[in-house]
């Protein structure tokens, strides 16, 4: 039973590989053009959305510290700044160039 089981997985990878080469064959996928926009939007998404959780869970995390009294909560204020400053010029750059 276990055999059969290994057995219709693999079929089922294989239709899924199959039908996924005929639909993008059969003109269904699309140009490269409009696939690389859909990429570079999906890539913009994703770099503001990490940006955003980035400053909301970093920001909460050090609100926490200070409010407990840390005695590093300085020093990982000033990380904190300079990660977001990194991450958020990455996205600046990604987002003038591509």
């Amino acid at each position: 039973m276990r055999n059969l089981k290994f057995k219709k997985k693999k079929l089922i990878a294989l239709l899924f590989l199959v039908s996924n080469l005929l639909y993008s064959q059969a003109g269904g996928g699309g140009t490269i053009e409009t696939k690389i926009t859909g990429w570079t939007a999906t890539l913009k998404t994703s770099l503001n959305a990490g940006v955003a959780a980035f400053a909301i869970v970093g920001a909460f995390l050090i609100f926490i510290q200070y409010m407990q009294g840390n005695e590093q909560a300085q020093k990982n204020f000033i990380r904190f700044v300079i990660g977001l400053g990194v991450f958020g010029l990455v996205d600046v750059i990604t987002h003038v160039f591509i």
